[in-house]
């Protein structure tokens, strides 16, 4: 019969969770129970053990059933059927109550044992056991057919009787013991399938009369009984393997999308009766497509095989945690008595990958972002939470943040999102983007004039998107790729355009932590260069610090190998991410971007003020240009100059524009600063036509 229906979180080693007091004083009473049963038995039946061939034969069957269980997926983890149950039946009813008691017990205990099954399930198992035996003995005593039972019509009410009484005190104390284990209300969880139990239990029982019958015709007869369980263990086990297929992931053997939909399904079914909360969660880890694409689907799917048990432990034994496909997974935790548990939840989930994964000597740091949603203050369907769940995690990744809750708020806002990025690809095809240019100038006596290539989508509704409108979507849709080599091809048509005219401009571009992953990127850059017959000096790289460090090892080959070529590389946005001494000192990088958010508060702030200094001094002493992004009024700018400060960016040089506009901008600097305010000439890039009048 299904017993016990352990559910998957107490299927787990003993040394990896404890067993709660509750089980350990339903074990006790369980247990004086089951003793005191054997106390009353021996007391008014005696043992009368039959020493018979049938019965070691009958026993021998009994083990061998308790040591063959077909593994059931349930909805709550796994239901154990153990075909033992139709054999310790016809024990009962050839030899006796008492008999019956010890050779189920002792089949139990021995297969427990032989699982590693800990101390208290095993006491437990065989108390329950002897309980069910007893139940049934009592009814046949009750019913006036008191073992050994000699099979005929009128003695069948009672035999079905006594099964019945031996499937209810099996089902209850089982059933009891898995709720309390892993923390479940009682009532729903022995409600649950009950159907199923009834049938595989009653079919086990009809088979222990067959049993007997045929051991009084001829002991020899009783292992060809055992032919058709052994067909049925067979099949069932198939059956559970293959349910247990279609209900798991291969790769990771967690619960797939289906076996959560039901999960969640029963998760709100039982919060609707208790009054507690239920929260779904989206685990999707960052950049993983960078992994697969840099070192191999082989070595993705590793890093998921050592992420997954992580997270199925954060988790816990309240909950359930499912791979819905890729690098997504799903948690789903029970019992939440406010939004607040389940962030902290979320957090858990986070904390679990804050150690490397050591993949083939390589160490990988995977981070993740989550979307929280709960029942019933999100959703009251699994459809609505797994959805409200999607949102506030990609809400996560829209500001960089690793958790969010949902917000009514987002919702609306992020499908406006995905519909976007449905969008772009034919935005991309249809050139609609287009790219405005911001200058940069050099400071000091030395130096040429540069230009940011700095992208925009026109939309046909919806107007000039800046980058920081798209460019995310871009990067979890796989659509950086061709957008980064759509603004490398068009900045170095505009740069191949102005040497034609004599000007000659450094170009510098942006490039996405994904796309700086990409093997293929200084082959594009090759290409794109011989084909406008750029010199690879004049395109600079610009990658954003707070987002490229982290990738740091696996984008060293492709950065020596653009720098081998000739392209330059900046750092921008520097000061708001995490470089430290040693890792610039590795990177071959030409030039640091100082973070427009603390030059234009230096005039204001004096914190700001130093750390603009110290930057300038650091890039200074480890041979780097620096350059100050958002410079916007002729005293940070007459200050930066005083500091050292290389190249300035900003709104007091001009704002980005179109190519032609940049063009006119360009000239009029050129025009502009022959002769700086303290006398001393500056460089800046003429055309050939001004360099002769000028000649």
């Amino acid at each position: 019969m299904p017993a016990p229906p352990w559910p998957a979180s107490a299927l787990r080693p003993a040394a990896s969770r404890r067993v709660s007091r509750r089980f350990a004083a339903l074990t006790a009473a369980t247990t004086l129970a089951a003793a005191a049963s054997v106390a009353v038995l021996t007391r008014t039946q005696g043992w009368k053990l039959d020493g018979s061939v049938r019965f070691w034969l009958l026993g021998a069957f009994v083990l061998a059933g308790e040591l063959l269980p077909i593994a059931v997926p349930r909805r709550h983890g796994l239901d154990k059927v153990t075909l033992s149950t139709a054999f310790a039946f016809a024990v009962l009813m050839c030899s006796g109550i008492l008999p019956a008691c010890a050779v189920y017990a002792a089949s139990s205990i021995i297969a427990d044992v032989y699982a590693r099954t800990s101390p208290e399930k095993v006491v437990f198992n065989a108390s329950q056991y002897i309980l069910s035996i007893a139940g049934a003995g009592a009814v046949l005593i009750l019913a006036h057919a008191a073992p050994p039972v000699t099979l005929h019509a009128s003695v069948v009410p009672a035999l079905a009787l006594a099964a019945l009484a031996c499937f209810l005190v099996n089902h209850v104390l089982a059933g009891t013991g898995a709720a309390v284990l892993a923390d479940l209300p009682v009532r729903p969880y022995l409600a649950d399938d009950v159907p199923f139990h009834a049938l595989t239990a009653g079919c086990l029982f009809l088979l222990a009369p067959w049993v007997v019958a045929s051991s009084d015709t001829s002991v020899a007869l009783i292992p060809v009984a055992f032919g058709p369980v052994l067909a049925i263990y067979v099949a069932g086990r198939q059956a559970g393997v293959n349910a247990h297929r279609a209900y798991h992931d291969r790769l990771t053997g967690l619960p797939n999308r289906w076996l959560l939909s039901d999960s969640v399904t029963t998760a709100i079914e039982s919060a609707e009766r208790s009054g507690v909360g239920v929260a779904v969660m989206i685990v999707d880890l960052d950049d993983f497509k960078s992994i697969n694409d840099t070192l191999g689907h082989h070595f993705g799917d590793r890093v998921l095989q050592l992420v997954a048990p992580r997270l199925a432990d954060a988790v816990g034994s309240r909950g359930l945690l499912a791979r819905l496909g890729g690098d997504e997974f799903a948690a789903l935790v029970e019992g939440i008595t406010e939004p607040g548990e389940a962030m902290r939840c979320a957090d858990r989930l986070l904390a679990a990958l804050e150690a490397p994964c050591e993949v083939d000597s390589l160490s990988l740091h995977v981070t993740a972002s989550v979307g929280v949603a709960c029942y019933p203050q999100h959703g009251r369907t699994v459809d609505e939470l797994l959805r409200h769940a999607d949102v506030a995690m990609y809400n996560a990744k829209g500001e960089r943040s690793t958790s969010a809750m949902y917000a009514h708020e987002h919702d609306e806002y992020s499908i406006d999102r995905l519909a976007l990025a449905a969008q772009l690809r034919r935005g991309i095809e249809r050139g609609e983007l287009v790219v405005h240019y911001q200058p940069k100038i050099p400071l000091g006596d030395h130096g040429v004039c540069a230009v940011e290539a700095l992208v925009r989508w026109n939309h046909p509704q919806l107007g000039c998107i800046g980058p920081e409108g798209f460019v995310p979507l871009a990067e979890q849709t796989g659509l950086i790729k061709a957008v980064t080599e759509w603004v490398l091809d068009a900045a170095l048509a505009q740069c191949a355009a102005w040497r034609r005219e004599g000007l000659e401009v450094r170009f510098g571009v942006n490039v996405s932590t994904r796309s700086l992953l990409d093997h293929e990127l200084p082959d594009v850059a090759r290409s794109l260069l011989d084909r406008y017959a750029v010199p690879a000096e004049l395109l600079q790289l610009e990658i954003t610090e707070s987002r490229f460090v982290a990738d740091l090892g696996r984008a060293q080959t492709v950065l020596h190998e653009l720098r081998a070529m000739g392209v330059t590389i900046a750092i921008d946005d520097f000061g708001t991410g995490y470089s430290s001494l040693s890792q610039l000192q590795q990177l071959p990088v030409d030039e640091i971007k100082i973070d427009r958010s603390f030059v234009m508060r230096m005039e204001t702030d004096h914190d700001d003020g130093v750390l603009v200094r110290s930057i300038i001094e650091l890039g200074r002493n480890l041979g780097l240009h620096v350059t100050a992004e958002g410079v916007e009024t002729a005293t940070v700018h007459h200050t930066l100059r005083g500091l050292g400060c290389d190249f300035a960016q900003g709104y007091f040089v001009s704002r980005p524009v179109p190519a032609g506009e940049c063009r006119r901008v360009l000239a009029a600097l050129a025009e502009a600063a022959q002769t700086s305010p303290d006398g001393k000439t500056v460089r800046f890039p003429r055309t050939r036509e001004s360099h002769r009048q000028h000649a």
